[in-house]
């Protein structure tokens, strides 16, 4: 049974309530800001507002300069200007390039939002900048500095008007994680299956080494079961070879001849690879109707191919009725097919050699990590992971490892994403989680998780509630969490 310890991480990245102030008159109520907002979003402050010029008057070399100011107590920020021209000031701007009143050393290093006053229209202007985030700048206040330039280009002082609106402290949520323990792995049993395609004479069993391409099938069986009978960290509990047949014949001639043909390819490995014949299981299986619909499937080009399924999957008819049918298809073409494509694909031997595999100590597990991680468990490969700080690259990479050799595993995939997580790589945490099972609660709430991270906050809310509709607690809390950053 898996076990999870919980432990808190805060989401750095979520931004800050905004509030929009309401309209508010400047320039002696020739102009009005409207739709300010201040948003601190991933460590940057971003101001944004509309600013009404229609009723402003401006003359014709001259430029009016509103500059936005963040302050508080003895900390100002000046941000970057908007100059509204009158129309001999903006030509002189237009054909001048950047030589304007904001390239005085008042405004250097701070690109103005500019726009010619155009007498008689209506004129918003939209305006938009960032700066980095500071400390100092919780619960401050943003004013307009209102200025004015005529021809002789020296900035004239015109006064200040506050805006009312606060730069507050973001709510930092504090989300749950889980790092899940895996399951205990006392004896670690572990299989891998193969197929082979061994050549007889019709209705013979009997193994010819040298018929066809028998030497190579036979060479490749040996060799997989050579590797793991003779790997000292490995022992064979048991071999299972199924013997597979095409539909020619009957159904119960087929049942023994796989049977006879499995009998013989076990009794074969067992003399050749030294294995008890004991414990090799030999089954004989029959017709493979289902790999049959696997090759039509396969096979878009066959003539009457919804023909040759409705033949295949009528539960009517007996595996014998199902393949005499097949040959009476019209044009033979059909049937000559099937036998010349498909049979042969049919008539095979599926393999599987189940091991055990021994206990390491943590420098032997070291060692073999990137060699041979499949004998390894999970809980070994967290022994070497503990060796090194977490969050440094040789622990995600262990963490990696069990995660890409164990894909399946609940508690490799969760622990890898944790990981990720903890390195600011939101992505690669959803990438480690797909693999896994996508109802577990525990990969739910981590998927939430890298999603708030991601700004996906639509997403980690429905993982959250999948996860809470389950009973985990912890989704809970961050569903809650997450309803009070928002607010």
């Amino acid at each position: 049974m898996k076990k999870t310890i919980l432990y808190t991480l805060g989401v750095v990245a979520l931004a800050m309530v905004s509030i929009s102030a309401s309209a508010q008159k400047v320039v002696e109520g020739q102009v009005e800001v409207r739709d300010l907002s201040v948003i601190n979003h991933y460590g940057d402050v971003k101001i944004d507002m509309n600013v009404d010029i229609s009723q402003l008057t401006v003359g014709g070399d001259e430029t009016i300069v509103l500059t936005p100011v963040l302050a508080k107590e003895d900390n100002t920020l000046e941000l970057p200007a908007i100059e509204i021209m009158g129309r001999r000031a903006w030509l002189y701007w237009w054909r001048n390039g950047e030589k304007s009143v904001t390239e005085s050393p008042l405004y250097v290093d701070r690109e103005a939002t500019r726009a010619e006053r155009k007498a008689g229209e209506k004129q918003v202007l939209a305006y938009k900048t960032v700066v980095a985030y500071e400390p100092w700048m919780s619960g401050a206040t943003i004013y307009i500095k209102e200025g004015s330039c005529g021809c002789c280009r020296t900035p004239l002082a015109l006064g200040n008007t506050p805006l009312e609106q606060v730069l507050r402290d973001k709510y930092e949520p504090n989300y749950l994680l889980a790092f899940v323990e895996p399951n205990p792995e006392p004896v670690k049993v572990r299989e891998e299956s193969h197929t082979a395609y061994i050549n007889f004479w019709v209705d013979r069993y009997v193994i010819l080494e040298n018929y066809r391409n028998n030497k190579v099938e036979l060479a490749s069986i040996l060799n997989s079961i050579d590797r793991v009978h003779q790997d000292e960290d490995l022992t064979i509990t048991s071999i299972t070879i199924e013997g597979w047949a095409s539909p020619e014949a009957t159904q119960a001639h087929n049942k023994v001849l796989s049977q006879n043909r499995a009998n013989s390819l076990a009794d074969y490995v067992s003399q050749k690879c030294g294995v008890e014949r004991s414990r090799i299981e030999a089954i004989g299986c029959g017709e493979d109707w289902v790999g049959l619909r696997k090759l039509v499937d396969a096979t878009p080009g066959l003539l009457y191919r919804d023909k040759v399924y409705a033949l295949i999957d009528d539960p009517r008819l007996t595996l014998d009725e199902k393949d005499y049918r097949l040959s009476q298809l019209k044009p033979s073409d059909i049937y000559t097919r099937l036998m010349n494509e498909m049979y042969p694909k049919l008539r095979r031997n599926d393999y599987r050699i189940v091991y055990s595999v021994r206990n390491f100590n943590l420098e032997e597990a070291r060692a073999i990590l990137d060699k041979t991680p499949y004998k390894l468990s999970i809980d070994e490969m967290y022994q070497v992971a503990g060796c090194y700080e977490r969050g440094s690259k040789e622990y995600q990479h262990v963490m990696d490892v069990a995660a890409k050799t164990y894909p399946h595993e609940v508690a490799a995939a969760v622990n890898a994403a944790v990981a990720r997580l903890n390195a600011g790589d939101c992505e690669g945490a959803l990438k480690a989680l797909k693999p896994t099972d996508q109802n577990d609660a525990n990969v739910q709430l981590t998927m939430g998780y890298a999603h708030a991270v991601c700004g996906n906050y639509d997403e980690a809310r429905e993982f959250w509630q999948k996860a809470a509709a389950q009973g985990l607690p912890e989704a809970q809390h961050n569903l809650n969490e997450l309803a009070k950053s928002l607010e």
